[in-house]
């Protein structure tokens, strides 16, 4: 009897695994057509390839959008338009969420490959303001962050709440 009791409780348990009871759910999940990753931590959808680069097979390719915080601002605000999706600037602390350290290399970004193929070693703008004329960045060179004056150049990434 108590061989039995042992090998239901043996059943049960390898059943829960198999099922994947006890495993974390991956961070980045990307839409159907890839173009979207939806990230599990946070709840936000970003646009997987930064603007100027378009979603092609496993990769974002082409040249990634380079402009001041201000036509980087209006970009969020047209692409949202063309698509009808609330997509806009992330704020300092959701871009600076997506920086994996892990990845840091002089010649690949330090964020998730696997989610965000392809993304440019460089600063991106965020819509946190830091004083009159000065905006927030995530560098994703090293994974550092600072402020920038809105006027010097930056690449964009996009965002939206899942709701």
């Amino acid at each position: 009897m108590n061989l039995f009791v042992v090998s239901l409780s043996a059943l049960a348990l390898s059943l829960c695994i198999g099922v994947g009871i006890g495993h974390a759910q991956q961070r980045f999940a990307p839409s159907a057509d890839g173009q979207e990753i939806t990230d599990h931590k946070t709840g936000l959808i970003w646009l997987r390839c930064a603007e100027g680069m378009t979603w092609k097979a496993r990769s974002c390719t082409g040249k990634p959008f380079f402009s001041n915080q201000a036509d980087a601002a209006s970009r969020a605000k047209s692409t949202a338009a063309a698509d009808g999706k609330p997509w806009r600037l992330p704020t300092m602390k959701e871009l600076s969420g997506l920086v994996n350290m892990r990845e840091a290399d002089e010649n690949k970004a330090a964020i998730d490959p696997a989610a965000f193929p392809a993304t440019p070693v460089a600063r991106f703008w965020t819509s946190t303001s830091a004083g009159t004329g000065y905006f927030m960045f995530v560098g994703f060179v090293e994974g550092s962050a600072g402020e920038g004056a809105r006027n010097s150049p930056g690449a964009v990434r996009l965002v939206r709440d899942a709701k």
